[in-house]
């Protein structure tokens, strides 16, 4: 998986509990998947085994190259509306 330096450097120490083969999974099989303005990519994914939450990645505008990951509160409440897809 290639990373940035941010996410070596600071996003995988501030969110440890985020499982490399868990951002994989988000990858390979988003529930959404939106590019921002900056061209980079967000993907979200349930996770089972972290209590159903939602992990967001989010990569360079390649599509691979991690830059972040974390679990989103706010999507996941939105998910438990239905205004975002399970």
């Amino acid at each position: 998986m290639k990373t940035t330096n941010y996410f070596d450097n600071f996003a995988s120490q501030k969110h440890p509990e985020v499982q490399r083969e868990w951002i994989g999974r988000v990858l390979a099989d988003p529930v959404k998947k939106e590019v921002q303005t900056n061209n980079r990519i967000s993907y979200w994914g349930n996770i089972e085994e972290a209590e159903g939450r939602v992990l967001r990645v989010i990569t360079l505008e390649d599509g691979e190259t991690v830059h972040n990951a974390f679990f989103d509160r706010n999507f996941y409440k939105r998910q438990q509306r239905g205004e975002e897809p399970q």
